[in-house]
């Protein structure tokens, strides 16, 4: 049995986006997270749709923790800290999994003047209607749902 190319560290840990079971996106400075899976969904606020973007990007948890503290050099500690247990939430809602490091280094940002802690908030309250939603129903090849008559819809 061969070595998993993705373990080690908790530093050196990466993360991926199963696009088949989770759909994101950020909107002023909040980001959405569906589990199509479940009907959970989730937002991100403070710090979080930061920390997303770089952990989606499959940036190693050191990696992307060192992109974060650069940008709040005076609560550069606190950035780790939060980087380091949001990953851990994130992984533990099935939101991320582990996955292969990124080659490239995270893009480099200006530096902020206050870091907000990340709050993930969990919302089950759409789960019977999103787990009916037919973008359950997508055809890989066509993407979005395609009606009956071959039509795509959207």
């Amino acid at each position: 049995m061969q070595p998993d190319p993705r373990a080690g560290s908790a530093e050196e840990r990466a993360f991926a986006v199963d696009a088949s079971r989770v759909v994101h996106e950020t909107i002023d400075g909040e980001t959405i997270l569906i589990a199509l899976d479940t009907g959970t969904y989730y937002s991100l606020t403070g710090s979080g749709p930061e920390i997303w973007s770089l952990l989606a990007a499959g940036h190693p948890v050191g990696v992307a923790a060192d992109a974060l503290a650069e940008r709040y050099p005076d609560q550069a500690a606190q950035a780790r800290a939060e980087l380091e247990r949001l990953a851990l939430e994130l992984e533990g809602e099935g939101l991320l999994e582990a996955g292969a490091p990124a080659s490239e280094a995270p893009v480099g940002s200006a530096q902020s003047p206050a870091f907000a802690p990340a709050a993930l908030h969990r919302y089950t309250d759409m789960e019977y209607f999103l787990r009916l939603d037919p973008i359950h129903e997508v055809d890989p090849a066509q993407g979005w749902p395609v009606q009956a008559d071959g039509a795509t819809l959207g």
